[in-house]
């Protein structure tokens, strides 16, 4: 029953084989630049329970699991038998699923933890009912079962229908984002000195690659990211659109609106009528599913006096990383609905990662006022006011805004430091690789 699985647990051929033959990690081995996120250095692995890690598909979700297997091998924590990987793009429906993982666990030794890892488990109807009956009789009581999937508000909304059989880990719920600009940073330097000067070549670099690994290979290695890498994403984002029931259609006339949009602020109601095919109703629902994919991300107008957002005003929406900001301009391209006239505009991708930034470690909205502030941005309840400016036009109006807060910065280009009528002024690439 688990034979189409083997090439993914060739466990008991030896630690060494199993890091030459796997798929994920010979794939891994190859690129000069390699990195994988280690979430699973925070995993208890002596308590069992069922746990859950999320992040956007082509990640590397799949592979930092090889690698969790990979630890546990070489440091002897569960034997090679007890162990599974079980990928689940071929999996048919729930009652399949139960019967590949009631095979496995009826495999493992009386004595020792097990640990099961289920890779993208929302691709399987009704998943979370097996998941649930498995736990209801104890199965997962000697063990761990890792969940994954990139529908991360799917994945986690299921699991709150078993409440008190995850386990008592005092973390359950990991999430992988791509490489912050720190990261790719510190990937790329080697052993070169940090300079506001090579700190900017690599900020002109990331802004291309963004944190995925494979794009920043390719842009390193050639001085592009080629044709396959983008296609590659650009197939997931439709793969899983269409898994979902949802227009591509829709899901393009969408994209357009978002990109010709660029870092503005727009309401539901405005967005709607901008792309002229779908209902308010339908055009929440495709943005939702984006945000939940790890695609884009939203800021909501800042309340100064509640400290939160105004759930009802317009927002800015941003894609999440520069890569996968490319990605759809080019998609858009090939498929004619971007003109020639209609550029690449760099001003929006530059604030939208910094946006993206900031909302990885801290809630994150942008202010309106009589302007308009590109990022409010609440870390350790301070409050900073983050102003992009890409370009060497500072208008009056925006440090009037900025002053209306205590704690104001503008990231501009400019390699040096200094102040702008009173407010603080930095290279914003400095600025990002701080945000460790």
């Amino acid at each position: 029953m688990l034979k189409p699985y083997e090439v993914h647990n060739q466990l008991t051929k030896g630690f060494k084989n199993f890091t030459k033959l796997d798929p994920h990690l010979s794939a891994l081995s190859q690129l000069k630049y390699q990195y994988s996120a280690d979430w699973w250095k925070e995993l208890k692995l002596n308590i069992p329970g069922i746990y859950i890690l999320t992040g956007g598909r082509q990640i590397g979700k799949s592979t930092s699991c090889k690698l969790l297997i990979k630890h546990c091998l070489q440091k002897k924590k569960i034997a090679p038998k007890n162990m599974f990987y079980l990928p689940c793009d071929e999996i048919y429906d729930a009652k399949e699923l139960g019967q590949k993982i009631r095979f496995f666990l009826s495999q493992v030794t009386k004595k020792g933890l097990f640990l099961l890892i289920i890779d993208e488990i929302t691709f399987v109807k009704n998943w979370d009912r097996t998941i649930k009956a498995l736990a209801d009789e104890g199965l997962f009581n000697k063990g761990l079962c890792i969940l994954t999937g990139s529908d991360t508000l799917i994945l986690k909304e299921a699991a709150m229908r078993f409440p008190g059989r995850r386990g008592k880990a005092s973390k359950i719920d990991f999430h992988i984002y791509p490489l912050t600009f720190f990261e790719y940073v510190s990937l790329r330097k080697q052993k070169s000195k940090i300079t506001n000067e090579n700190l900017l070549s690599f900020f002109e670099e990331y802004a291309h690659s963004g944190g995925y690994l494979r794009a920043i290979n390719d842009f390193a290695e050639n001085g592009i990211i080629s044709e396959s890498t983008f296609l590659t994403y650009e197939q997931w984002i439709r793969g899983d659109f269409l898994k979902q029931g949802k227009n591509e259609e829709n899901l393009l006339q969408l994209l357009k609106a978002l990109l010709t949009i660029g870092s503005s602020q727009i309401s539901y109601s405005s967005l709607t009528q901008k792309i002229g095919l779908i209902s308010k109703e339908t055009c929440i629902d495709y943005l939702n599913l984006l945000q939940r994919m790890d695609v884009l991300i939203n800021l909501q107008a800042f309340d100064q006096t509640k400290k939160t957002g105004f759930p009802k005003k317009a927002r800015k929406f941003h894609f999440l990383d520069p890569f996968i900001y490319h990605t759809i301009f080019y998609w858009l391209k090939r498929e004619g609905y971007l003109n020639s006239i209609e550029s690449f505009q760099n001003s929006s991708l530059i604030e939208g990662l910094v946006a993206s930034h900031c909302r990885r470690f801290g809630k994150t909205f942008y202010f309106k006022g009589q302007g308009e502030i590109d990022v409010i941005w609440l870390k350790e309840k301070l409050i900073q006011a983050l102003e992009v400016k890409w370009s060497n036009q500072i208008k009056s109006n925006d440090l009037k805004m900025l002053k209306q807060f205590k704690n104001s910065t503008i990231l501009g280009k400019s390699l040096s430091e200094g102040y702008i009528d009173h407010i603080k002024s930095i290279p914003l690439y400095k600025f990002l690789y701080s945000m460790k």
